[in-house]
């Protein structure tokens, strides 16, 4: 609880941020009905819990897929050819996408005909298993590899493909299942390698993982003393709606939020069942598509904009930055590049104003947890730093 007659917790704010969102939330709002908008992936929480779900099946071979339908999905919307120069086999040499889903399906096929599909009663699957090993290095190889040369639109929808098959039911139970095993384990980098006995057409390959997803505590309460004056809270990100809802809703996590106000990736569900195909008449919410679901979802029903909004990354830029009736946003500080990089130098260069657009909040990259200032503790380092470059 606040120690003083400020709305919000000190907790482990930067002092100005706490002093600035109190105010803000105090104040009289020009607004009927004022909402603010948040990301969730490393905004709300530590981590990102579309990536802790990817990482959570590979390591227990929870999927619904029959082979046949693993492999249309791998392929779905990734352009043919190498990867590039960036993507090397331990041989040095370029890989062939092709070659890269061959291999995976072998590994996955080998795998489903000895465990099948998943189910919350299924027995565990050892994770130490040699197909699997070379499955979970070669899928995370691929999703890095596709975010990075067919861009970040077609790798969310790649990771969330994955789960086709399963029911909204499915999802959910699964997604609490990886959220508790993520938040119990160490926050760190992992490395998974293609076992040389199974080095198949792509050869053997490596990938480092991040590994880490931690509660804020600073978000769940700050998300509290909005809705507790009046100010609506809602959920924009591009992880899919029900795997977000999980987190966001259940009151475990201690974030509590309303199940409706949750906007994330929205799919096809064909029998009741996660389909390849997004949703018609819904953008994805990565980037320019957040400001369209917020115009088409709040701005049409309210006729104003959101007066706070809190993001992390590039794919928030558009949505802190595209709305008039914004007072204020939070940047949680990742020592971004890029848009989120030049949005984060802005507010370096307002650290001085009484009536800042933008705020930047450090955090730890060691802990998960924030830092009481607007610098922060990128993995692996104690030097605190303001801005990234």
């Amino acid at each position: 609880m606040p120690t003083d007659n400020a709305p919000l917790s000190p907790l482990k704010w930067a002092p100005r941020n706490r002093r600035l969102l109190s105010e803000l939330i105090v104040s009289r709002q020009t607004f009927k009905r004022p909402y603010a908008v948040f990301d969730w992936d490393n905004t709300c929480i530590f981590g990102d819990c579309q990536e802790t779900l990817l990482q959570f099946m590979l390591e227990t071979f929870s999927f619904a897929l029959t082979p046949a339908c693993f492999e249309h999905v791998i392929k779905q919307d990734v352009p043919e050819g190498e990867l590039g120069p960036h993507f090397l086999n331990q041989d040095g040499k370029q890989i062939r996408f092709s070659h890269l889903v061959e291999d995976m399906t072998r590994d996955y096929t080998e795998l489903w005909s000895r465990y099948g599909a998943w189910s919350s009663v299924r027995a565990p699957v050892p994770s130490h298993i040699t197909a699997l090993v070379a499955l979970r290095a070669r899928l995370l190889f691929s999703y890095r590899a596709i975010d990075a040369v067919a861009g970040p639109e077609v790798a969310l929808y790649w990771i969330i493909r994955l789960l086709c098959g399963m029911t909204e039911t499915d999802i959910a139970t699964l997604a609490a299942m990886a959220n508790h095993w993520a938040l119990g384990r160490d926050i760190g980098y992992v490395e998974h390698i293609v076992p040389p006995e199974r080095s198949g057409r792509s050869g053997i390959l490596q990938c480092k993982v991040f590994h880490g997803l931690r509660l804020t505590p600073e978000i769940a309460d700050l998300q509290a003393a909005l809705r507790q004056a009046d100010i609506d809270v809602f959920i924009c990100s591009a992880s899919l709606e029900t795997v977000v809802r999980v987190f966001a809703t259940a009151p475990g996590f201690g974030y509590g939020l309303p199940a409706d106000n949750i906007l994330g990736v929205r799919m096809s569900w064909p029998s009741g069942k996660l389909g390849a195909q997004p949703a018609a008449d819904w953008p994805l919410t990565y980037g320019a598509g957040k400001v369209d679901a917020i115009r088409h979802r709040l701005v049409r029903e309210r006729g104003h904009g959101p007066v706070l909004v809190c993001g992390d990354s590039g794919g928030d830029t558009a949505m802190q930055t595209a709305f008039p009736d914004t007072s204020l946003s939070v940047i949680i500080n990742r020592l971004a590049d890029g848009t989120e990089g030049a949005l984060s130098q802005r507010a370096a260069n307002e650290m001085t104003s009484s009536t800042p657009r933008f705020i930047l909040q450090g955090r730890d990259d060691n802990t998960g947890e924030w830092c009481p200032s607007e610098e922060t503790l990128g993995f692996g380092s104690q030097t605190p730093r303001l801005l990234g470059g």
